[in-house]
Formats: structure tokens, C-alpha cells, sequence
């Protein structure tokens, strides 16, 4: 009897391979979270390919989230992890544990040394948003970002939740620095721990100390673009942080 062959499997589009590539330079960190890819005249001439088919490995790229396209080209995302005090995700976490992408949203004055913080004039009105929010470790957090008028003017996708009205109303800020990296904007964070004694009014019960952290987000030119301040309740406290060294 005549042996059957196996016909080979279809060749993988060149685009495809072309993404599967670049995707490997980006997860072995040859390419960095947020630094530019190379313009898609290189990658043409670098793949011997044209530019359509370049910019159809570019899009699969980002349906896999592995880049962002901004004014400025196409970067790298930072990969959102599961780690605590993640820079990029502050989706607020509820008691019950399920998470709410939505806090309050509102036009109000900063307090007088945060307004200084963003180089606003005391009492000028900006974006102003509180929620529940997990801090670094498993405490949950009364936080309340107020917006600087850099972040306001050049981050279209955070602009577009300011409304003239003072009003409260919902909105979701979920993918806030995803947004600011997409806006060419490289952001940095600084956390301030604060602790200020409670007095107990109980007979014979210890004092508290009330914990505060104020997160100060900039850019790259040192530019405050946000301003944080987490209030956990009275009582004992954990924080955890994790960073991920040089090289690693």
C-alpha cells in the first residue's frame, strides 16, 4: 500500500513571525518598558519587508499589550504584575475583595502644599479623584489624586474626565500611568511615609499613630503630575514594597 505523507503545516504569515520576534527582544529586556521601538522605516529594512506588513506586526504587538502607539512612535508597555504598590494599574480594591474601576471624580481645590506640589495658585480648582485603593501590603486605603496642569494638558485620555462642573460624579482611571506613558510621558514615583500620634480616649489603652503615605508621581523632566495621599485607619500596619533591580 502507498504510504500517506503529511503535508507540512502552512507557513506562519510573515507578520506574525516578524511580531514573534520583536516580542522575544522585548521579553528577554533588549528593548526596556517604555523605551521606543525603532521607526518602521528601520524595521522595514531591518526584516526585508514593507511597511504594511510592519505595521501589521505593530498591531499585533498591541492587541498582545506589548506596545503602545502615541504621538511620538510606538514603546514598549510597562506590563502590568501583580506586585505590591504597582505603578501602573490603581484600580481601587473594595472591602469585599472585587475590584471597582470606579472612584469619584470631581473639580475642587488641592490643599494649600499639594496646589504648590503641582504648580497651581492656593484655591485653583483642578481634577480631583477618591477611592478605595489597596496599599503597599494587604491594608485597604482612603486615597484622594489631585492632577497637575501638565498631566491635565497633556494627557488626552485623563482630560477627557474633567467636566466643568464641580458636581461628583463616577469615572475610571483604571490604566492612569499606561495612559501617561502613551502620552510620551516617563512617570516616577516617590512614596513620603508619614505617622502622627492618635491620642486613644479609652481608659488605659495605648495610643495609635495615624498612617499616611503621600505618592508623588513626575515625569521624566521632574514635572509633578500627580499627587496621592493614602489614608490607612489607626491601628497596626504592614507595608510591603517590591522592586525589580537593575538587570534582573
Amino acid at each position: 500500500m502507498p504510504r500517506s505523507s503529511r503535508s507540512a503545516p502552512p507557513a506562519r504569515p510573515l507578520y506574525q513571525r516578524i511580531a514573534d520576534q520583536l516580542q522575544a527582544e522585548l521579553d528577554k529586556g533588549r528593548i526596556a518598558p517604555g523605551d521606543r521601538l525603532p521607526a518602521e522605516r528601520l524595521l522595514a529594512d531591518r526584516f526585508g519587508v514593507n511597511r504594511q506588513t510592519v505595521r501589521q506586526a505593530l498591531q499585533l504587538l498591541r492587541d498582545r499589550r506589548m506596545v503602545t502607539t502615541g504621538r511620538r512612535g510606538t514603546r514598549a508597555a510597562v506590563v502590568p504584575v501583580a506586585l505590591p504598590g504597582q505603578l501602573i494599574d490603581t484600580a481601587p480594591v473594595t472591602p469585599e475583595g472585587i475590584d471597582d474601576d470606579f472612584g469619584v471624580l470631581r473639580t475642587a481645590p488641592a490643599p494649600v502644599d499639594i496646589s504648590c506640589l503641582l504648580g497651581l495658585t492656593p484655591g485653583t480648582p483642578t481634577l480631583v479623584h477618591q477611592r478605595v485603593e489597596q496599599a503597599p501590603g494587604a491594608q485597604l486605603a482612603n486615597a484622594t489624586s489631585y492632577f497637575s496642569p501638565v498631566a491635565l494638558a497633556e494627557i488626552p485620555r485623563l482630560a477627557e474626565h474633567r467636566r466643568a462642573s464641580p458636581e461628583p460624579h463616577r469615572g475610571n482611571l483604571r490604566g492612569l500611568y499606561q495612559w501617561m506613558i502613551d502620552a510620551d510621558l516617563r512617570p516616577h514615583r516617590r512614596d513620603t511615609i508619614d505617622l502622627t500620634p492618635v491620642h486613644n480616649p479609652r481608659p488605659a489603652a495605648p495610643d495609635q499613630a495615624k498612617l499616611t503615605i503621600r505618592r508623588t508621581i513626575a515625569d521624566q523632566h521632574g514635572r509633578v503630575l500627580e499627587v496621592t495621599d493614602l489614608q490607612l485607619p489607626p491601628g497596626p500596619a504592614q507595608l510591603v514594597y517590591e522592586f525589580a533591580l537593575p538587570g534582573t
